[in-house]
């Protein structure tokens, strides 16, 4: 399974990122989404069910952050718990791939020893946030309008707007 990655970072809107990477099964698309603002983080393993067919799409995402725990559906809107919708084994690759993401592209605020990464966002000017984009992965990314962004080759940028306007809209206090 290779994973396409889409992140996007504001620097001017306190350092919102936004940090995606996703596998296509036919037409589904599963993953890994996380997002910050100034004052809240969001971070959910989702499926897109139907997402690349012509019936409606169905996103499912995991409560708290855990491939394994419960789960909801976001749209259409559902106020119920679930049991995750994804086969064990794509559980724990997805898990895998997770884990393989952040050591790659992101930190965390309260990552032990992110001395160097706090040090090179100042040097540069730039807000720290509860997730951030490892200072040596900044030069990957490309300006357009004030946000720059990085996306793997074949990466859907209507996957990330999918879920930027279905998951992170859903979260209280996040701007939508």
């Amino acid at each position: 399974m290779q994973p396409k990655v889409h992140i996007s970072f504001f620097p001017q809107h306190p350092g919102t990122v936004s940090a995606l990477f996703y596998v296509e099964s036919e037409t589904d698309v599963y993953g890994w989404y996380a997002t910050n603002g100034s004052r809240r983080f969001v971070a959910a393993f989702f499926m897109a069910e139907n997402f690349y067919a012509k019936h409606a799409t169905v996103l499912h995402r995991s409560l708290h952050g855990d491939v394994y725990g419960a789960w909801t559906a976001d749209q259409p809107p559902a106020h119920v718990r679930n049991r995750c919708p994804l086969p064990e084994a794509l559980r724990h690759e997805l898990e895998r791939l997770q884990f393989e993401f952040v050591e790659e592209w992101l930190f965390f605020r309260t990552d032990p020893a992110i001395d160097g990464e706090i040090a090179a966002y100042r040097q540069h000017g730039l807000p720290l946030n509860t997730l951030n984009i490892k200072s040596r992965r900044l030069k990957r990314l490309s300006r357009f309008d004030g946000e720059l962004r990085y996306a793997t080759a074949g990466a859907d940028p209507n996957v990330m707007e999918f879920l930027k306007k279905y998951l992170r809209c859903r979260q209280p206090g996040l701007p939508a």
